[in-house]
């Protein structure tokens, strides 16, 4: 049994307290999510209202538009019961669990080289010493790195805890949602979201409201969850990426491109990140696909590549490099 990642990081408290919350939202004589709680919505890419169903969880309606093939949640939470949950809202215990976790010395030790990674491929996009608008920065940690390699960052964060964090050390962070932060026309290279669009209601909007801020030749580069990856396609619903509060549009290779190609942009990079394979490994095995790792029941062969660190770095770079990584990484140029 090896060391469970999300234990030590206080990823797993902070899932019990997602679950605790989301369990507040449904209405036990439906199952479903109060129906004061949510609206019908229509495809957030395409905006067709024709979809095929395809599970239920935690009360939300997960579905596939059969237009462009976004999968997304409808119905989904209205705007002001997602928004009091992202701002400074009472008793949401797991948005302080969240900033623990993106504090813990073990998590930033992940991201770290993950947010290098990014900037690595911004660095071939813009120019150097460019100017980095941060949407969503949370505590920061893309920004620090982004500044050590010489680009001048600007981060907006809401969340106040967050945004607490990242200005005690010493980033230029500023607590307004984009369209309330009235940012120059033309004053940034790159404007990055990470994490970020599968949680807005409106991704395409979004694109366009910061169309005039981004310079000509500039890069929008996001980082969202991959719903065809390879640990999603095999939990389907088990996986911890479908949440219906938090994760509204659930983006593919091709999703994804068309939303930026809709929205006028260039796709310059699209890659997959990240391999999630210990919740695969454990479902294989009929175990609880979130719990710590165990091996032993794997067929001999599978056990010893696994058991390889060389052996299972080939595994995880041939799931990213078949574009099943857990996130998807795309680099979007405003045409000039």
């Amino acid at each position: 049994m090896q060391t469970n990642f999300d234990e030590i990081t206080g990823r797993k408290k902070f899932f019990d307290n997602v679950n605790k919350e989301l369990n507040k939202l449904i209405d036990p004589a439906t199952g479903k999510v109060k129906a004061d709680l949510v609206e019908q919505v229509n495809c957030p890419n395409c905006e067709a209202n024709s979809y095929d169903p395809l599970f239920v969880k935690q009360g939300f309606d997960f579905v596939r538009c059969k237009n462009c093939n976004l999968v997304y949640v409808t119905p989904r939470l209205l705007e002001s019961a997602t928004l009091a949950y992202y701002g400074d809202a009472p008793n949401q215990e797991s948005m302080v669990d969240w900033l623990n976790v993106l504090a813990n010395p073990t998590n930033q030790a992940w991201q770290i080289p993950y947010f290098q990674e990014a900037v690595d491929i911004l660095a071939k996009l813009i120019p150097a010493n460019g100017k980095i608008l941060d949407i969503g920065c949370s505590i920061g940690l893309f920004m620090e790195i982004a500044q050590k390699s010489g680009f001048e960052c600007v981060g907006l964060e809401p969340e106040p805890k967050s945004r607490e964090y990242a200005l005690n050390r010493g980033l230029d962070v500023r607590p307004q949602l984009f369209n309330d932060a009235g940012l120059p026309p033309a004053s940034f290279d790159a404007i990055t979201m990470f994490g970020v669009l599968e949680h807005l209601s409106k991704p395409k909007q979004m694109l366009a409201d910061i169309w005039n801020t981004l310079k000509p030749g500039g890069v929008v580069m996001v980082i969202v969850p991959n719903v065809y990856s390879f640990a999603n396609g095999t939990l389907h619903e088990q996986a911890r990426t479908f949440t219906g509060r938090n994760h509204l549009s659930y983006f593919a290779w091709d999703t994804l491109s068309d939303l930026f190609k809709r929205s006028g942009y260039e796709v310059a990079h699209l890659d997959t990140t990240l391999a999630g394979l210990d919740a695969v490994l454990n479902h294989w095995q009929f175990n609880d696909p979130h719990t710590s790792l165990s091996l032993d029941l794997l067929p001999p062969k599978m056990r010893a590549l696994l058991q390889d660190p060389e052996g299972r770095a080939k595994f995880e770079k041939f799931i990213r490099d078949w574009d099943m990584g857990l996130r998807l990484r795309l680099a979007a140029r405003k045409p000039k």
